[in-house]
């Protein structure tokens, strides 16, 4: 992981706080990625595609609002190539799953959530990293996910940054550690946020 480049990306966003808020803030974002690879890899050991296992895997993991908002990141994107359509398109089928199948209430957007311009060097080390992930998690697993593998460095490098501009704007706004908590509670499911704590307590 290019962990300078993360660092001073979080501390650029969260100003003047303990190193290890801004190592938590960085665990958590690269966590809630790796679990969007495992409950996928699950699904496919089912015997289900890697495309409706993916859309499954995001729309058990994070609450519908906050795949709306990814939704909107991705289409509003410079990127305009096939693998940001492509991502763009998982993401509405996951949101339309929440929809028709979640009976989920919505959820009021935190106030505190600004838009944040993202520096192009921000976002090469982040996809870098999840693609070294995905590979790395291929290899290890005997599992191939295809031709979707770089769709999903793309997605999951941008629900990463999301993820950390979410909750270092939740520190700023509300402070340690109630932004976190109320950023994860806007974007996660109830049973993702225990596994995460659950994960975090763990070390």
């Amino acid at each position: 992981m290019d962990s300078s480049v993360v660092d001073e990306f979080v501390k650029s966003l969260i100003g003047n706080v303990d190193s290890e808020v801004i190592k938590e803030v960085v665990k958590i974002s690269y966590a809630v990625a790796s679990f969007v690879i495992y409950g996928m890899a699950s699904l496919m050991r089912e015997g289900k595609g890697p495309r409706l296992s993916l859309v499954i895997s995001l729309s058990r993991i994070f609450n519908a609002d906050f795949i709306k908002d990814v939704f909107e990141v991705l289409f509003a994107s410079q990127g305009d190539g096939d693998d940001v359509i492509d991502a763009a398109g998982m993401v509405s089928e996951a949101y339309m799953i929440k929809l028709i199948y979640g009976k989920e209430e919505g959820r009021a957007r935190p106030g505190f959530l600004k838009p944040v311009e993202v520096d192009h060097g921000v976002y090469v080390a982040v996809y870098n990293d999840v693609r070294n992930y995905i590979d790395d998690f291929e290899e290890k697993n005997s599992i191939a996910f295809g031709l979707i593998g770089n769709m999903m460095a793309v997605l999951l490098a941008t629900i990463i940054i999301m993820l950390i501009i979410g909750m270092c704007q939740g520190v700023r706004s509300e402070g340690y550690p109630d932004g976190i908590r109320d950023f994860l509670d806007y974007a996660l499911t109830q049973s993702t946020h225990m596994a995460l704590s659950e994960l975090l307590s763990h070390g």
